[in-house]
């Protein structure tokens, strides 16, 4: 048996399913929370991947919330105050469960990221970094 021979005998066969990420990015990947102090914890957020279709509905709607809400002859802390209200909205959408030792709530999620912005930043940074949702489970460092 040559080589080539060799190398088409273990050749996978084409699967279009192959390239499909819906799943993973609906299943979401576990984020890590550590304290402030950066103290890790046994405790994770679930967070969507940024194509999975719940997030794109929620991203939809922050730009509504942004749209409807901003208006001409705004003060600047107005128009700010109505960003950070949908950029809240969208992170938190980001954000679907958790293993926390209370019950998970939208209302929970929502006052957990209004005061942790460092958190609510790493929301959405998992969220759109496609590559970590194929990758092992990372624990808090």
């Amino acid at each position: 048996m040559t080589t080539k021979t060799k190398a088409a005998e273990t050749v996978k066969p084409f699967a279009l399913s192959d390239f499909f990420t819906l799943g993973a990015l609906e299943k979401g990947k576990n984020l890590p929370l550590t304290l402030p102090d950066g103290t890790a914890t046994e405790y994770h957020l679930v967070v969507l991947g940024a194509d999975a279709p719940a997030a794109r509905k929620a991203l939809l709607e922050a730009t509504r919330i942004l749209r409807d809400k901003g208006k001409e002859g705004m003060t600047a802390e107005e128009e700010d105050a109505i960003a950070q209200r949908a950029n809240l909205h969208y992170r938190t959408a980001l954000a679907f469960d958790w293993s926390l030792p209370v019950p998970y709530s939208k209302e929970a999620v929502t006052e957990l990221l209004l005061n942790n912005p460092g958190l609510a930043n790493d929301v959405e940074r998992l969220a759109s970094d496609r590559a970590r949702f194929f990758a092992p489970e990372l624990t808090a460092s």
